[in-house]
């Protein structure tokens, strides 16, 4: 089983909530958490979003200015429970 997702990192949190709350305004799905551990960043705070969506959110950071460190697809493997 696999779980895959892609964040947005930063380089300071103030970037984070920009971007969040500009995802929010154009009713993009995003949702702010830890940086995963195979990302490593400046700053401790990735946004979850849509992978499918990567092009759109580049552009939209660009046309927006919006300050973004890189954009990661993480895939996670889930164990298989013993029971």
């Amino acid at each position: 089983m696999e779980d895959t997702y892609c964040v947005v990192t930063f380089h300071v949190t103030q970037h984070a909530l920009l971007f969040e709350k500009t995802m929010k305004e154009i009713e993009y799905p995003v949702k702010l958490m830890p940086v995963p551990r195979q990302v490593s960043s400046s700053c401790g705070t990735a946004a979850k979003i849509p992978c499918d969506k990567k092009k759109e959110i580049l552009a939209l950071c660009k046309e927006k200015n919006l300050p973004i460190e890189g954009f990661y697809k993480i895939e996670h493997k889930k164990k298989k429970s013993w029971f």
